[in-house]
């Protein structure tokens, strides 16, 4: 339906992804379990070229209960111990479901459209979603919205990184083939970052290669070390510049003018890793404890597969030898300080809320756009106001 964009280095590693580095296999069968060998998931599913595959989620028996992390985990931990619990391999588990890449496509085209954001419905023919009165005919690239090449190089990601085998298919949509986060300009920045980062030809990836090892961690660290530096301009890295949303906070924004505050380094960050394969979303508050005079910020959060849960980190534009990671200790971060929270309330953004467990449906507020009710949250207040008023935060800020 759309033309393969970054395909000149797909191509190159696709029978490596799939063979040398996965053992090789023909059936979506075999590669799951050669993807749990090797990789030593509790349940790992893995792609090839011709088929994705999918962690299954387990079904929820009451549509009420509480949404919280720990339930979610605990559902989600229960799928992937079934078998280890009996003391059989985990491989025997039916934890993965597979589907053609065209049966892929077509659904995340279904997902994007059925979640489109209520300030771009206007706007679905310049997305690239197909629309019934199609007057164009495909004339001058008329047709051609930024969510085909999205599609595509999303399930490429799935097909390329090992760290996309332990996702479930709502997560996948939701934070990697994703191409919005709040309410910047929608623009096609995962074919640039996608060829920027490039993945492949990183020595982490070649450690990979070599020895069938990885973790998310190394790989957020990564992206978040070299994205500044290879999207910067005159030879200077993308830098931090505080007070600059609205003005300059979409990607290609931030790359042109070369700076930006939290809003758009956040945002530039969370597609980096989106275009890498790792779900990503911009967390934040609008208003520091409850008053919006004090001010807001946003920063990131990461899900790691291996982990089962969300981690947060801050991007590091233009702070040499000062690069944040997963691992970095979350109570020194300044906007950990206990007395933060709960006044302070924060929400992480998404596109879909059908996997909510509960009635409650939250919003994220844009400090910038007041009253804005149009994009999907999860209130993470509580996650927060637990992390700052853990016995290592209040021994760290007393």
């Amino acid at each position: 339906m759309w033309p393969l964009t970054g395909k000149r280095f797909l191509v190159s590693f696709l029978a490596l992804a799939n063979g040398a580095a996965q053992g090789s296999s023909t059936t979506p069968e075999a590669n799951a379990v050669n993807s749990n060998a090797n990789l030593k998931c509790d349940c790992c599913c893995r792609s090839n070229s011709t088929h994705l595959a999918w962690i299954v989620e387990p079904p929820s028996n009451d549509l009420r209960a509480p949404c919280d992390e720990d339930s979610l985990r605990l559902g989600r931990s229960e799928r992937r111990g079934l078998s280890a619990a009996n003391g059989a391999n985990p491989t025997d588990t039916p934890c993965c479901t597979w589907q053609t890449r065209d049966e892929a496509q077509q659904e995340a085209l279904e997902f994007l459209r059925n979640h489109v954001m209520e300030f771009d419905q206007a706007f679905l023919h310049t997305l690239g979603f197909p629309v019934e009165d199609n007057r164009s005919n495909g004339t001058d690239g008329l047709d051609d919205g930024l969510v085909g090449p999205t599609i595509q190089l999303a399930l490429d990601a799935k097909v390329m990184y090992p760290w996309t085998d332990a996702l479930s298919k709502s997560t996948f949509f939701n934070y990697v083939l994703n191409y919005a986060n709040l309410n910047e300009a929608r623009t096609n920045w995962r074919p640039l970052l996608v060829d920027v980062l490039n993945v492949t030809q990183a020595e982490l990836w070649k450690e990979y290669v070599a020895t069938g090892n990885w973790n998310v961690t190394s790989v957020v660290k990564w992206v978040n070390t070299v994205v500044w530096d290879r999207l910067g301009r005159n030879g200077q890295p993308i830098r931090f510049v505080s007070g600059q949303t609205p003005l300059i906070f979409d990607p290609m924004s931030v790359i042109a003018f070369g700076y930006s505050s939290c809003t758009g380094t956040a945002i530039l960050f969370t597609n980096a890793l989106r275009a890498v394969g790792i779900p990503a979303r911009v967390a934040g508050t609008a208003a520091w404890y409850g008053d919006a005079s004090k001010g807001n910020h946003n920063w990131v959060e990461v899900y790691d597969s291996a982990k089962d849960e969300w981690g947060f980190l801050e991007p590091a534009p233009n702070t040499p030898g000062t690069v944040e990671s997963l691992e970095s200790n979350p109570c020194g971060r300044w906007y950990c300080s206990p007395d933060r929270y709960p006044s302070s309330t924060v929400f992480a953004a998404k596109l879909s809320q059908e996997d909510d467990c509960c009635c409650d449906k939250h919003h994220f507020p844009l400090a910038w756009e007041p009253g804005c009710e149009d994009v999907p949250a999860d209130d993470r207040t509580k996650y927060y106001t637990d992390v700052a008023r853990s016995a290592d935060a209040l021994s760290y800020w007393e």
